[in-house]
């Protein structure tokens, strides 16, 4: 339930921006970690697992549930573990965007997954459950945004004739989300415009726009912002309505390749 953008600048290239749309505050964790000389820096939710971020490589991975009803969503008692997170921790360890689609393309991994360095992104779009199938494409534009609803997997994602009221909303918000988006990356001039921009009050109904805060039917809102700049071996982090367990004395050891700060807006 989320919003991922990425645009392509003049001699900066790629850089990728996430909200995190949770239903319910959450507990994630910015962890550093090397092996075999590659560092990876993750954002990880503590609960279900999920995980998105880059490593020294460049190699930078963002994603966007198509099976929002069930993955990573608690339940009562029951916590659904993300699959796809182990799948892109796995996948930061790869050296190249290439490998790391590969590895990505033969484990089945599901929802709109940004892979991607300065030079190149690549975005799977995956189907789970019934009909499972995945599209693959480089991106020769200089943008691309993604929501919850399949684009080239049209029966991936909420799905507008949903029986249920609330999933019926939840479609018109992926596409709401989507079209600002887009909007954005027509408008963003250079990488410090995106996240304010996902940021901003578009429109007066709070499931509507890009940033979003709980309503009487629909309690989802964003709990994260995170920009991804490969070229600039840059991660930023913006807590909204969460708990983020991150020690800034400790972030930048003098050894990194990935710098990471938390952003104040």
């Amino acid at each position: 339930m989320c919003t991922i953008i990425a645009k392509k600048f003049t001699n900066i290239g790629w850089v990728g921006v996430k909200n995190r749309d949770r239903p319910a505050a959450t507990r994630t964790e910015l962890l550093r970690n090397q092996n075999n000389g590659l560092q990876r820096v993750t954002l990880m939710d503590e609960t279900t697992r999920w995980t998105e971020g880059m490593n020294s490589h460049g190699v930078s991975i963002l994603s966007s549930s198509l099976s929002p009803v069930t993955n990573g969503v608690t339940s009562g008692a029951a916590v659904h573990l993300s699959k796809d997170g182990l799948m892109i921790r796995d996948a930061l360890a790869e050296s190249s965007v290439d490998n790391a689609v590969s590895l990505l393309r033969n484990r089945g991994v599901g929802g709109c997954v940004m892979v991607f360095d300065a030079d190149k992104l690549v975005l799977i779009e995956g189907k789970t459950g019934d009909g499972r199938r995945q599209v693959i494409r480089e991106i020769t534009d200089d943008q691309i945004a993604r929501t919850n609803h399949g684009v080239w997997i049209p029966a991936a994602g909420y799905q507008p004739h949903a029986s249920d009221l609330v999933l019926q909303m939840r479609r018109i918000s992926s596409i709401a989300r989507l079209e600002i988006a887009n909007y954005i990356l027509d408008t963003a001039t250079n990488p410090n415009e995106l996240m304010p921009l996902l940021a901003k009050k578009w429109v007066n109904n709070a499931q509507m726009t890009t940033l979003r805060t709980p309503t009487s039917t629909l309690d989802t809102r964003t709990t994260e912002q995170l920009m991804l700049n490969p070229r600039m071996n840059l991660i930023l982090v913006r807590n909204i309505n969460g708990v983020l367990e991150f020690n800034q004395q400790d972030a930048n050891p003098i050894d990194s390749n990935i710098l990471v700060g938390v952003v104040q807006i």
